[in-house]
Order: structure tokens, then C-alpha cells, then sequence
């Protein structure tokens, strides 16, 4: 008996270790991949550089991200199972002013994840701002920050004002007007003019104090919603530097054109070989306008910082390319005088045609309209002068129109738009009632009418 005992407990460790199993290894945890891409509703299309972030919700430290591609792709591979919130950064939320959307995602099990984000439309943003609108008139709107040329600051409280030309056809048959909207930014810079149409140019300006933007033309998308910063600077002749190539379609360099600061005397110049150097310029968001006879002018906004200079290159489209044949622009131009001839022999407004304008020979645009009844030139910063008119008393800008086109000169400055070696011929209308339909602006002030072309052209 003892003996067995003995035996058992020899044999019992050896029965223990027989028992002792390894543990399992632990099941790996469910990961999946999360794709999607990123959209650009406002501007309709793929938002490329967004900056995609995924975030657990239970432990906000373990982020993961990545960025869109130029199709707006995005991709995370290994995310392990749990809930997380995932949404975007890019410039464009800024630009617009909107807040990154946050979408709560849950992963449960290895299937792949498709996430589509984007940008609020248009209609959105113009309706989240601006209210619903009408379906007659669907409201623009247009947006942007203001920052201060020197410091590249936001700047609050400053006013924004939108003009636009406004055709209505009532009893008193076609008339003109030119209604405005106006706006303030916020603390930081954002400002929203709702109420301007869409589809259409409008003319622009801010100021703060005695800072402010030049006069610059924009166009209204189809979309309703215009996003442009505005850069505020000094108005007077300062420390802004332009430079940039003036070139035709073909990529050849135009000699002779002329590239000009919209409405502000003295800063323009010719090109040399196609180069154009502008100095001395106002600062902030100014319009620039290159033209060359023979071809069509070009205008871009830009933006002139208070310490280093920028460049602006303009190519120019040739006149021939917009009509069939010569014969054809020849005829247009016939017409044009025609019309001119006719509205001189009905004795409303004074005229001055070809032979006059050699007898004059102007050096600047004011010089065309020197003794002429009823209009005030006016001395500017440089020795160009601006065209006033006489108004209800005191003097006024009258509205300008180009080869029938209006076109926008707020402080009279014609040289700022158009060179007075150009210049074919001229109507102008000091009395608002004998202005003609087409050229009625409805501003209080007459109108001012420009053909140019080649003098030894006139038929």
C-alpha cells in the first residue's frame, strides 16, 4: 500500500503537466479601409488638397489623416473596428466662410467604407446668408474678406459698395439705372452684399477711412455666388509696383500698347517690347486694363501689396478674330457712323467727328472735350484732367460709353480706359432729355459717347 502511494506520487507531476495547455492567440481585430471623396458644391467641382481627418470618438488623441487628391479622393487603410467622427479642412471653408461638415462613421466589420463630403452648394450659402429669394429674381450674392495692404490684417468695419446697371423698358421706353448695395466685414474681415444680380458685371469698391480699394469690375457667375477677397490700400501715389508682358494670341510681344490703373491720373504707360513697368502705385485691389490698337483690351484685378511689387501679364485677342471679314468690320463701322451723322444732323448734343479731332490733335482725352458746352475739365493729379459735367449746379461724372458699350469711369478720368489717339469720333450729351435711349444711363448727369478706330477710316 505505502509502496503504491509512492508510486502515485510520483507519477503525479507528470499527470499536472499533461493537463497545461497554451493559450489561444487572441482573434486579430476587424480592420477595414475608409474611401470617399471630397466635392466642391459651391463651385462644382472635385476639391483637390482638403485635408481629411478621422477621429475616434472615444480616445480624440488617436487621429488619423489624409489628403484629397486632384479627383477629391481620399483613402485610410487598417482603421479598426469602433465609431469615430470624420470631416475636412481646406482654404475654400475659409473663403466662403462656412464651418468643416462632421459625419459620424461606424466600423463594425472589414467591409469597405465609401464617406462623400462636400462644400454647400451655392444656393446654400446664398440662402443660409441672404434668406430664400424669389424664383423671379433668384438673389446673388457676393462674398469675401477685407485685409489691409500693408499689414495683410483683416479689417473690420469696413463699407462695401456693389454697383450694377439696371434695364427696364416702361412707359418712357428703355431706361437705365444704376442701383447699389452696400455691405460692412465683420471682426475678421468677412463681408456679404446680398441683393446683387447674378450673371452680370458689377463694379466694386471698399473703403475704411482714408484707405480704400480702387474702383474694380467684376462679373456675377450664373451660380449667384461671387467669392473675392478685397485688399485695402492708400489711395494716393505710393510704394504699389506693377510689371508683367503684354502679348498677342500668338505669344508675340505687342510693342505699343498702353497698360493703365484704372482711375487713378498718371499711372499708365507703354510697353517696351511688350514689357510695361507701373510704379509708384496705389496700394490694395486696383484694375488694370492693357490695350493696343488692333486688338481687343484686357482687364485683370489685382492685388498690389504695400512692400514688394507683383506681375500681371496680359494677351490680347486681334480685332479681325471676332469678325467674319474685313469687308464685314468695314461695314459695322459704316453703320456706326451712320448713325453717328444721323443723330448729329438731329441737333441734340454736341458732335466731333474725325477732321476735328486732327485739327485738335489732344495729347489726353480731356483735351478733346476742352470748350466744349457744358462740360468742366477738371484738374486731377497729373496734368490729364477728368470730364466733368455741370449737373444740377455743381459738377458730376457723366456715364461713358465705348463703341456703344457703357462702361464704367468713376471719377472721370477717359484716359484710365481708352487712348485719346484712338478716338474716331464723339457725342456728347450735357442734358439729360436729349440724351438718346441707348445712351441713358439715367445718372443725372448726360453722357459721354467714344468711337474709336482709325481716323483715315471714316466713311
Amino acid at each position: 500500500m505505502f509502496r503504491s502511494l509512492f508510486v502515485l506520487m510520483l507519477a503525479a507531476p507528470s499527470v499536472v503537466a499533461a493537463q497545461v495547455r497554451p493559450a489561444p492567440p487572441a482573434p486579430t481585430p476587424a480592420r477595414t479601409q475608409i474611401v470617399g471623396t471630397v466635392f466642391d458644391s459651391a463651385a462644382t467641382q472635385w476639391l483637390a488638397g482638403a485635408t481629411v481627418q478621422l477621429v475616434d470618438a472615444g480616445n480624440p488623441t488617436n487621429v488619423r489623416t489624409a489628403t484629397t487628391a486632384a479627383n477629391g479622393r481620399f483613402a485610410m487603410d487598417s482603421v479598426s473596428v469602433g465609431t469615430y467622427l470624420i470631416g475636412f479642412f481646406h482654404p475654400r471653408l475659409d473663403q466662403l466662410g462656412v464651418a468643416a461638415p462632421l459625419f459620424r462613421v461606424t466600423v463594425a466589420n472589414p467591409d469597405q467604407l465609401e464617406i462623400p463630403m462636400a462644400i454647400p452648394s451655392a444656393e446654400t450659402i446664398i440662402a443660409a446668408r441672404c434668406g430664400p429669394g424669389s424664383d423671379d429674381e433668384p438673389m446673388g450674392l457676393y462674398l469675401g474678406f477685407i485685409r489691409n495692404a500693408t499689414t495683410n490684417l483683416p479689417v473690420a468695419a469696413a463699407r462695401v459698395r456693389a454697383q450694377y446697371t439696371e434695364v427696364t423698358v416702361g412707359p418712357r421706353g428703355v431706361e437705365r439705372r444704376s442701383p447699389s448695395r452696400f455691405g460692412s466685414s465683420a471682426d475678421d474681415g468677412l463681408f456679404a452684399l446680398c441683393g446683387v444680380p447674378r450673371n452680370a458685371p458689377i463694379t466694386a469698391r471698399a473703403y475704411a477711412g482714408a484707405d480704400s480699394t480702387g474702383f474694380i469690375e467684376l462679373r456675377m457667375p450664373r451660380s449667384g455666388l461671387l467669392v473675392r477677397d478685397l485688399v485695402i490700400g492708400s489711395t494716393n501715389k505710393g510704394t504699389g509696383m506693377l510689371r508683367g508682358a503684354v502679348k498677342g494670341a500668338n505669344g508675340q510681344a505687342i510693342p505699343n500698347a498702353r497698360v493703365v490703373l484704372w482711375g487713378a491720373s498718371g499711372n499708365g504707360t507703354n510697353a517696351t517690347n511688350g514689357q510695361y513697368l507701373l510704379d509708384g502705385l496705389p496700394t490694395g485691389t486696383q484694375m488694370v486694363e492693357a490695350r493696343a490698337i488692333g486688338y481687343q483690351p484686357a482687364r485683370a484685378v489685382v492685388d498690389i501689396p504695400a512692400a514688394d511689387g507683383i506681375s500681371a501679364d496680359f494677351t490680347l485677342e486681334t480685332l479681325v478674330a471676332t469678325v467674319d471679314t474685313v469687308r464685314v468690320r468695314s461695314d459695322r463701322r459704316s453703320g456706326q457712323m451712320a448713325e453717328f451723322d444721323k443723330r448729329r444732323r438731329a441737333g441734340f448734343g454736341s458732335f466731333i467727328d474725325a477732321s476735328q479731332l486732327e485739327a485738335r490733335a489732344p495729347v489726353f482725352m480731356a483735351d478733346i472735350f476742352r470748350s466744349v458746352p457744358g462740360v468742366t475739365i477738371a484738374s486731377g493729379q497729373s496734368a490729364q484732367g477728368r470730364v466733368l459735367m455741370r449737373g444740377n449746379g455743381a459738377p458730376c461724372v457723366p456715364a461713358v460709353f465705348l463703341n456703344g458699350m457703357n462702361v464704367q469711369v468713376p471719377d472721370g478720368n477717359l484716359d484710365a480706359i481708352m487712348n485719346s489717339q484712338e478716338v474716331m469720333a464723339v457725342e456728347v450729351y450735357t442734358r439729360t432729355g436729349s440724351v438718346p435711349p441707348q445712351f441713358d444711363s439715367r445718372n443725372g448727369c448726360g453722357s459721354i459717347v467714344v468711337w474709336t478706330g482709325a481716323r483715315n477710316q471714316r466713311r
